[in-house]
């Protein structure tokens, strides 16, 4: 049998050469490819004195002494292109071209012009004399160094430009800080791939099934039996299958136990490692079956929510990045099919639903299954580890490895999704990110501001959950009542008080200026928990129901189940649908609502959306499902639905990625849209997969080993 110590030693030879690989690799790969770009910005008021000294000599020198480089150079600068009366402002020119000549650096040069309200970017192929300060102005200076025949194209941005208020800023191409923190990062990385390698070897090499659980000769703890996905606290409603399994199931799902067939002074070390086999987690997280006492339902109204959510950000984060034809995009929005996609945000309420549902349905089983008794502390403790680690790995992965993962004209660390992260993470970490910092956008990953809501919906739901163990019905309705008045109350005062008018989001002058609004809709209502507590209020007082699953229809004639099924369904589709499609006349018009009108929908429309989701859970729980119910339960949403926690997380990295890497503007057309959301879709499940792989599940079983339940 090996030793501990040479098992040891094994495990630091495997940990430094892994490093050492991964430290080769980064270095080669940045020296290389030139995949690593920083940018950096430099700003200030228009009328600057000229180009200096140093950049005009680099250019007259360039012409002399390479007149094919400098004809290169003004080549892969940025021109007018066709469909400026579009909206099209974006110039980047060829930003392969320019990083490719040996002696030229690329910069994007953004001018802000006051008179027209516009915004231009112009990318320009500089000599590495030049600074950042030079490019910035370059586009107005041109004609300071402009003697060769590619630049006359130039010349025109020139004079557009002569006269006007101008503001400029720049950002220029480099090599991406090879910090201490990357260092580490991927220190980590490679120290979780060599986790990952050795503990499938010891999965594979010291443990064996055994046919039956009635075997007298394991040496299996009771945690081995525990499911990762079981539990009282830990049900979050975008992380794994709503898994209330039976206490004593084999982990895997499977019909035979295993044994440990190893030394048994490095039982609880195997133990440990195999937390990290690969077969094994895949085996938990591909396992396409419904257990026992589910809602089977949940399975894909989570996947087809996060479906959504990425659907919403594809067409969003194109306004970032800058789009060829924007006059375009901004067409579509009315049109009635879209306002599916810009009422996106309705996704989130289903979160909140789906996990207020969960939280009460698993630990009111918990309570009446122990005879009122749980361990408070470890039902907080329990939820922060599962919800933590891999939310921390994307955060750091966001500081510093993201920024090492693309190139172009785009890409800006101004709106990278790790900005902010070096100095609001610990309001992550502690989950207080949507009241601090106060900006909203401007926190570690913004997305992230619905992670710190349910938390803190979760700090308080025991108060409901307590009341309907011991109260039963009445204390549902009267604890969930006060919190959905609470947001009834909060918005409709907010919406208010701060003119918070319904608008064309697309159109900035739908609104007069007198009746501008006070205040920002997202910093004041859009993230806080006291106006979006609704849904998850109405997602507790459902979850008691289906625990208490009073709607069966067992002795009910089949005439009056139909009417009643009915009856169920056409409520669904007014709850649900009136809240997406009600505005659609307003886009159309490019109008607004006025305050009265504006606070009933602010105040109601969530609520409605909540409500819907309620009655579709209940009528599928129930029997009257029909369609919907099978479509909702089939077995193969169950392995997405173990990834949607980790889809949430990372869908915008990728979508940065996607998008903010491209060398030009993107062109906007349905059929560009629908390839880039499949993409986006299977890129965000993919690397949720190797999150899920490697740090999310190997971590939750570790946890459950070392903390139990």
């Amino acid at each position: 049998m090996v030793s501990s110590w040479a098992l040891a030693r094994l495990i630091l030879v495997i940990v430094l050469i892994c490093v050492a690989g991964v430290e080769w690799v980064a270095c080669e790969h940045r020296t290389f490819t030139g995949m690593y770009a920083s940018r950096r910005v430099w700003q200030s008021p228009g009328g600057a004195d000229g180009l200096s000294e140093k950049c005009k000599q680099a250019y007259k020198n360039l012409e002399a002494s390479n007149p094919q480089e400098s004809s290169k150079m003004f080549d892969a600068m940025g021109k007018p292109g066709a469909g400026v009366m579009s909206g099209n402002f974006d110039w980047f020119g060829d930003y392969l071209g320019c990083t490719s000549l040996p002696d030229s650096k690329y910069c994007v040069s953004n001018f802000n012009i006051t008179a027209y309200k516009m915004s231009l970017k112009v990318g320009v192929c500089l000599p590495k004399n030049c600074t950042v300060n030079d490019a910035a102005i370059f586009p107005e200076h041109i004609d300071e160094v402009a003697s060769h025949r590619y630049a006359f194209a130039l010349k025109f941005i020139s004079k557009y430009l002569e006269g006007q208020n101008t503001t400029f800023y720049a950002w220029c191409a480099g090599p991406a800080p090879y910090s201490s923190g990357t260092i580490a990062t991927l220190t980590l990385v490679a120290m979780l791939i060599v986790l990952l390698f050795v503990g499938t070897c010891m999965d594979w090499y010291f443990f064996r099934p055994l046919p039956s659980l009635n075997i007298g000769v394991v040496n299996v703890s009771k945690s081995d039996l525990r499911s990762s996905g079981s539990g009282y606290g830990g049900m979050d409603s975008l992380q794994h299958t709503a898994s209330s399994r039976d206490e004593n199931a084999p982990l895997l799902g499977a019909k035979s136990a295993e044994a440990y067939i190893g030394p048994r002074r490095l039982q609880f070390l195997m133990q440990v490692l195999r937390c990290f086999s690969v077969p094994r987690k895949l085996t938990i997280i591909l396992a396409a079956e419904h257990k026992p006492a589910t809602i089977p339902s949940l399975h894909g109204l989570r996947v087809l929510s996060m479906f959504w959510v990425i659907l919403g950000h594809c067409y969003l984060f194109p306004l970032f990045t800058g789009e060829a034809n924007p006059l375009y995009s901004t067409a579509i929005v009315k049109r009635s099919s879209f306002q599916f996609v810009l009422n996106g945000t309705f996704s989130v309420d289903s979160f909140f639903f789906l996990s207020g549902l969960l939280v009460m349905y698993l630990t009111l089983k918990h309570l009446e299954s122990n005879g009122g008794s749980i361990n408070w502390l470890m039902f907080y403790i329990h939820r922060f580890l599962r919800l933590t680690p891999l939310y921390m790995f994307v955060i750091l992965a966001s500081i510093y490895l993201v920024p090492h993962f693309g190139s172009g004209p785009m890409w800006n660390p101004l709106i990278s999704p790790g900005f902010g992260c070096r100095k609001y993470w610990w309001t992550n970490l502690l989950y207080i990110n949507n009241f601090y910092p106060t900006g909203f956008g401007s926190e570690c990953i913004a997305w992230s501001w619905y992670l710190a809501n349910d938390m803190q919906f979760f700090l308080i739901s025991p108060l409901v959950i307590l009341a309907a163990y011991h109260f039963r019905g009445r204390g549902v309705a009267a604890t969930t009542g006060i919190l959905v008045l609470v947001s009834i109350i909060t918005r409709a005062v907010i919406t208010s008080e701060y003119n918070l008018l319904v608008s064309d989001l697309f159109n900035p002058a739908a609104v007069p200026a007198k009746d501008a609004p006070t205040g920002n809709l997202q910093d004041l209502m859009y993230g806080k928990p006291y106006t979006r507590v609704a849904a998850y209020a109405i997602g507790l007082a459902v979850g008691y129901l289906v625990r208490r699953s009073p709607f069966r229809h067992t002795n009910i004639p089949r005439e009056a189940r139909i009417a009643i099924a009915a009856a169920v369904w056409l409520c669904v589709a007014i709850l649900l649908c009136v809240p997406v499609f009600s505005l659609t006349h307003m886009y159309q018009v490019g109008g607004y609502l006025n305050l009265t009108a504006s606070v009933f929908y602010n105040t109601f429309s969530r609520i409605s959306w909540g409500l819907g989701m309620g009655l579709l859970v209940l009528a599928c729980h129930s029997g009257y499902g029909g369609y919907v119910n099978s479509l909702l339960s089939h077995p193969l949403w169950i392995p997405l639905s173990r990834l949607t926690y980790g889809a949430y997380l990372v869908h915008p990295i990728v979508l940065f990625i996607m998008f903010l890497g491209l060398d030009q503007p993107l062109y906007f057309t349905d059929t560009a849209m629908i390839f880039y959301y499949i993409a986006a879709v299977l890129a965000s499940y993919f690397v949720s997969l190797l999150c899920a792989v490697g740090v999310e599940y190997p971590l939750l079983e570790l946890e459950n080993r070392l903390v139990g339940r």
